[in-house]
């Protein structure tokens, strides 16, 4: 498996990938009626994708500008960190079919240096009962800080737990 920057051509073959997670899992709890927009994000710096040997996306991340973000005041009560010494993990998404193969991991562990690496702690959110994501993310060092509820037009409210990455090492 190889971790690697996302490029334009890969986008396709990203929201192909996030359109079996919705179905599989429920990720992204709404589908967007531009869901490469919604992969890519607004905030969005940074993206890669894990590839298997034989060129098969298995993963998405981004890491995403935190100013703006609705994890911000959460983590930035837990560090007392300006908006830009933080950065939001976003859109981690694994192939139904690649699970338990250590594709979330490799993917965490890339944006989580990458955020290290300019400075900044990393902060997501995730939907508490998803079982999956919990258990990586509290695997790999992150830090539940409190819950979110996020009003998403036209669809009932996401009730989310905001976390936040382990600070570098």
């Amino acid at each position: 498996m190889l971790i690697r920057p996302r490029t334009e051509a890969d986008v396709v073959a990203c929201v192909a990938l996030m359109r079996r997670t919705h179905e599989a899992d429920g990720y992204p709890r709404y589908w967007r009626d531009d869901p490469a927009a919604f992969l890519r994000g607004a905030a969005e710096e940074a993206a890669w994708v894990a590839e298997d040997d034989d060129g098969t996306v298995l993963g998405h991340v981004g890491l995403h500008a935190a100013a703006g973000d609705p994890t911000l005041p959460a983590a930035r009560r837990a560090t007392g960190l300006p908006p830009d010494r933080l950065a939001v993990v976003a859109r981690l998404l694994v192939s139904p079919g690649a699970r338990r193969r250590g594709v979330g991991r490799a993917l965490l562990a890339r944006v989580t240096a990458q955020a290290h690496a300019d400075g900044r702690r990393p902060a997501l959110v995730v939907l508490p009962e998803d079982a999956g994501p919990v258990g990586l993310y509290e695997a790999a060092g992150w830090r539940r800080l409190e819950p979110l509820t996020l009003a998403v037009e036209g669809h009932p409210d996401l009730h989310l737990q905001v976390y936040l990455g382990p600070p570098p090492a």
